[in-house]
C-alpha cells in the first residue's frame, strides 16, 4: 500500500479530491494537484473555476465558502461528476461542514482506498488501476435498452 495520504490541501477549490483523479494516479507527468506547487494536468492550468474573480481575491477559499454558492460553473462539474464518476462536490462539502475539513479528509482516504490492494481508487475508472478490483463508487452504465453494460 502507498504511503499517500489525502490532505486538505488534496481538495481542490471546487471540492474534488485531487489524490483521486486521473492526471494524480498516472506514472508520467503526474499532475500534483490544484493546491500544490509543480507540474499539473493541462486541464488544471485552465481550470476556470480555480480562476474565477473570488479566488483571484482570496485564493484559499473553497466554493463552499463563496458569497456566490453554488454558481453555474459548480453546479455543471457536480452534474457530470456525480453523473458519470460517482463524486459528489456538494455532499463533500456538506461533509466538509458538517466535520470540518480534517476529519472528512481522514474518511475520505479510508473511503476512496481500494479493499483489495490499499491504493487510491481513480475516480474517472470503474476499476482499480493497479489491481483492477471494482470501484464501488463508480456508477453502473446503462444503455439505450435500460441495460447495464460494463464499463
Amino acid at each position: 500500500m502507498t504511503s499517500r495520504k489525502i490532505t486538505s490541501k488534496s481538495i481542490a477549490p471546487c471540492g474534488l479530491i485531487c489524490d483521486l483523479c486521473l492526471g494524480a494516479q498516472r506514472t508520467k507527468n503526474t499532475c500534483l494537484g490544484c493546491n500544490k506547487e509543480g507540474n499539473k494536468s493541462e486541464h488544471c492550468k485552465k481550470c476556470i473555476i480555480k480562476k474565477c474573480e473570488e479566488k483571484k481575491r482570496n485564493g484559499k477559499i473553497l466554493c463552499y465558502q463563496c458569497c456566490k454558492y453554488p454558481c453555474k460553473r459548480l453546479k455543471s462539474l457536480e452534474k457530470r461528476y456525480s453523473t458519470k464518476y460517482g463524486e459528489s462536490l456538494v455532499e463533500n462539502f456538506e461533509r466538509i461542514k458538517a466535520i470540518g475539513i480534517r476529519e472528512f479528509v481522514k474518511e475520505a482516504d479510508k473511503k476512496w482506498r481500494c479493499k483489495e490492494c490499499g491504493e487510491y481508487i481513480c475516480v474517472h475508472r470503474a476499476i482499480c488501476l493497479y489491481c483492477g478490483a471494482k470501484n464501488p463508487w463508480y456508477p453502473e452504465k446503462i444503455n439505450k435498452e435500460n441495460v447495464r453494460t460494463d464499463t
